[in-house]
């Protein structure tokens, strides 16, 4: 059995020859342990980092084909089923880069006028953003010129943004399940999401038009992905923190989950099974979110107290789950022998009957060693080949 069609079969609630396992992203510093050379995978500090300075630099085809060939080579080297994309930076970029130091700088949009200053932290492999011409705004007007921007311009996506995720599909799409990460529904790698979350109560007008134009720009990005022949899309961005919704249920309802809907009624059009991240501890609207239409949930999180065998009796018999071995304690602080009884005791709630893949609770990132991570993919190797005997 190759490692789609065991990945496929779990989505169909059945079991395969054993539990499949899969990241949505691997951090460059572990993958460049695993690999034994310097590699641009997922999306921590030093990946942004790297990228930022490759783009202002001229050389974006070189940062490309390493991305694409160091994303391939991990996640088949290490033993998962799956391997998990996102979009590339454009040929033709309106960001331009200036008042780059070791740890920081700042991206500028010739195109709005928008800014954002970014920090880098080596020692924890994190880039955030700091100030930005959004936060500095005490209105909204610096969103609703970008958004006005984005509507003049259309929803065509450039073709190169797909470079990185056509490679993926081309050289493991036979054997592995594809899946490929849509951009923010609402933004939040930015201050954007503070602001939206402002929003919805100040100016709800706007705040719906933010949700609109990005869903546009979001299903031109599934439609070419679709082309492209992935089996899946991913949608991220936390709904939820350790102690609950980040939004009150009825705004979720009213924002966020329409957004879902759409995605999923594209993707069901062609056989593509959506997949829902979301951190933190959702039972407040839980209902909500299993009944929305996605075919998997990623993470369940269990620092912030969710039980995957209670959500795998509860709403496991039509969505599938993935995780959620703790990337906050066990992965990065465990030894291997906590690591495999943990990845046993997680295999040992959800995975009989199908609809699991085994995974971290969020990323493989710092500052979880190569060691522990493969610990965990080969316990599922060893000890999840059904039936199950745990």
């Amino acid at each position: 059995m190759t490692s789609k069609e065991r990945v496929k079969a779990a989505y169909r609630h059945e079991e395969a020859d054993r539990v499949p396992v899969g990241e949505m992203h691997i951090m460059s510093p572990v993958s460049s342990e695993i690999l034994g050379r310097e590699a641009i995978t997922g999306e921590g500090g030093w990946l942004k980092y790297t990228m930022m300075k490759m783009l202002h630099e001229n050389n974006r085809a070189e940062f490309i084909e390493r991305l694409s060939e160091d994303t391939v080579d991990v996640f088949r080297n290490s033993g998962l089923d799956l391997i998990c994309t996102e979009l590339d930076p454009p040929k033709d970029s309106p960001i331009v880069y200036k008042d780059i130091t070791e740890s920081s700088w700042t991206e500028f949009n010739t195109e709005t006028g928008t800014w954002s200053k970014f920090v880098y932290k080596s020692e924890n492999d994190t880039a955030h953003e700091v100030t930005s011409s959004e936060k500095e705004d005490e209105e909204y007007d610096t969103i609703e010129r970008h958004l006005d921007h984005m509507e003049s311009k259309g929803f065509e996506i450039d073709s190169s943004c797909f470079e990185s995720t056509k490679y993926a599909v081309d050289h493991v799409g036979k054997d592995m399940f594809v899946m490929a990460k849509v951009p923010d529904l609402v933004p939040s790698y930015r201050s954007w999401y503070a602001n939206f979350m402002e929003m919805i109560y100040m100016d709800p007008e706007l705040a719906h038009r933010l949700c609109d134009t990005y869903l546009k720009y979001s299903l031109g990005v599934v439609r070419r992905y679709i082309e492209i022949g992935v089996d899946c899309v991913m949608i991220a961005t936390d709904w939820a923190s350790a102690i609950g919704p980040m939004f009150a249920p009825d705004k979720i309802r009213e924002y966020l989950i329409p957004q879902i809907q759409a995605v999923c009624d594209l993707c069901h059009q062609y056989d593509v099974v959506v997949l829902k991240h979301t951190d933190g501890n959702i039972m407040q609207f839980a209902d909500d979110f299993f009944s929305m239409g996605i075919d998997g949930y990623q993470s369940i999180d269990p620092g912030a107290g969710m039980d995957i065998g209670f959500i795998k009796e509860k709403y496991g018999k039509e969505v599938l789950l993935m995780g959620n071995v703790d990337c906050a304690r066990t992965l990065p602080f465990g030894t291997p022998e906590e690591v495999t009884e943990e990845t046993i005791e997680v295999m040992r709630k959800a995975s009989h009957g199908g609809g699991h893949i085994v995974s971290s609770s969020n990323t493989i990132g710092y500052p979880t060693s190569a060691k522990n991570f493969l610990t965990m993919v080969d316990t599922v190797h060893k000890y999840g080949k059904y039936p199950l005997d745990l």
